[in-house]
């Protein structure tokens, strides 16, 4: 009788499917990449690599030395292996690094790898506090080198969204109301085992791990709502908790008012114990823009629809065109679309989010320094 297939042994079955088709031919448009921490996250980077030709995957660093040889497994001859991400940034064949770790990790390994010249693709959020993000963008600037963060919606998902606005459809934006309502936590994340408590549990459900919830998943939103709104926090006020899985260090749902330097609000709603189609609602001087689920809808003034003009999509998926992006950085020296600026700004709702139901005051922009 065969024996039956766990969770883990599937997914490490398919990390080895998709990277089959990464080509380490040598080539001078891409520079070798290593790639920090292999866990369910990396499979969505290395099936966008496997799609792109001038993609060049030198060497693979996980604590989990069955993860390496997973994807090692699949790859047409082995990249070189590490179980410590430092002896990986040793690695003369490694111009560029891929950062897919848990949140508490981004500080450390980030700054690392700036530090020893590596141009850095990092998973976001870009770092579990203001402090350490700023310290991660500043390390950038000083060495001079590109750090891409991997909000990688705003290349296409979110791209409709964002042009129908620009193209002034709905005049300037005034109002934006949204909501996420998601199930809980993939249950079979990696378990986490929090140094100040002693205590273990699934990385998602620690504080000490993820940062917040709205940081680990929200973050995305932001991003989108933030070249959109393209001003800085001015104000933020919120409240939450662990309303349903009460057990845990980190919210279940919270709900947060924005108010930006131009004027403009937004209002966001988040739960992960009911779950519902997600929403964003603009309303400008002249119309709204409604998006619920993957649907758009246009409105004028009088509330009645309108035809929605076409916005064009690039190729590739999401990840394809981060990556697009992040090689063309590399080679240009231009900044990233998804930088450290624009990660911060989104993850300082999420920061303010803390700060604002932690100590029950109104957050200011005073609260992130320059």
């Amino acid at each position: 009788m065969s024996q039956p297939v766990s969770r883990r042994d599937a997914a490490l079955a398919a990390i080895a499917s998709t990277g089959a088709a990464v080509l380490r031919g040598q080539t001078d448009s891409a520079p070798g990449i290593g790639a920090i921490g292999l866990g369910n996250r990396f499979r969505a980077h290395l099936a966008a690599l496997s799609q792109m030709p001038e993609a060049r995957l030198t060497a693979l660093s996980d604590l989990d030395s069955k993860k390496i040889d997973a994807v090692n497994a699949g790859l047409p001859s082995p990249a070189a292996s590490y179980t410590d991400y430092r002896e990986l940034l040793r690695d003369k064949n490694v111009g560029a690094v891929v950062i897919a770790t848990p949140n508490f990790s981004h500080h450390d390994i980030a700054i690392a790898a700036l530090r020893a010249g590596k141009d850095v693709l990092l998973e976001k959020p870009i770092a579990i506090t203001y402090k350490e993000a700023r310290e991660i963008q500043e390390e950038a600037r000083r060495n001079g080198r590109i750090l891409a963060i991997g909000m990688q919606r705003i290349f296409r998902s979110d791209i409709e969204l964002v042009e129908t606005i620009r193209r002034g459809e709905i005049g300037t934006p005034r109002l934006i109301t949204s909501g996420e309502f998601r199930r809980d936590w993939f249950p079979g994340g990696w378990i986490y085992r929090d140094p100040a408590t002693g205590k273990s549990a699934n990385w998602r459900f620690m504080k000490g791990a993820i940062g917040s919830s709205e940081l680990e998943f929200s973050i995305h939103l932001y991003a989108t709502l933030c070249r959109i709104i393209g001003s800085p926090l001015k104000t933020l006020s919120a409240t939450g908790g662990a309303l349903h899985y009460r057990d845990r260090q980190i919210r279940d749902a919270s709900s947060t008012i924005v108010e930006f330097a131009s004027g403009l609000r937004l209002s966001h709603t988040y739960c992960m114990f009911a779950p519902q189609s997600p929403f964003v609602v603009v309303l400008g001087e002249n119309g709204s823009l409604r998006r619920e689920g993957g649907r758009l809808s246009l409105f004028d003034r009088e509330g009645k629809p309108r035809p929605l003009p076409p916005v064009e999509r690039p190729d590739g998926s999401d990840e394809v065109l981060m990556y697009r992006d992040f090689f063309e950085c590399v080679r240009t020296r231009r900044q990233p679309q998804a930088g450290a600026g624009l990660a911060i700004e989104a993850a300082k709702i999420a920061y303010g989010q803390e700060i604002s139901i932690a100590e029950g005051r109104v957050v200011t922009a005073g609260d992130f320094p320059a």
